[in-house]
């Protein structure tokens, strides 16, 4: 008698966090390009590789990892976006001089918009 109301309740329960948490996870991949605008950096790009990657289940994330050369030395900037059907990877090549903001993680500089300043 007991697990016929318990059961349901639990199941119920599990369920709800489930769905809570996939609405959670569904708000960080709309996000994930969105990156507060802390510095900037600008270079000419060396190379340039973009790859598709898993987010959380059936959501995935474009990832775009550029080597930049500029005065200071070479920096590895990630940009990321989700992965829907008309996403399309930046239209960069080897020696486009970009600017670029972001933020800093580490030693990646985690790229918020990327600007084409000349080729």
């Amino acid at each position: 008698m007991v697990t016929a109301i318990v059961i349901p309740i639990l199941i119920g329960y599990f369920y709800w966090i489930t769905i809570k948490e996939a609405k959670k996870q569904k708000e960080r991949w709309k996000n994930v390009s969105m990156v507060p605008s802390e510095a900037r950096v600008e270079g000419t790009i060396l190379s340039l590789h973009t790859e598709k990657k898993r987010f959380y289940h059936k959501m995935y994330i474009l990832e775009t990892t550029c080597r930049i050369q500029n005065h200071t030395g070479i920096t590895t900037v990630v940009y990321k976006q989700p992965y829907i059907t008309e996403c399309n990877p930046p239209p960069y090549t080897n020696g486009d001089v970009l600017q670029i903001v972001g933020r800093w993680d580490g030693e990646l500089f985690l790229a918020g918009e990327i600007t084409l300043m000349n080729k």
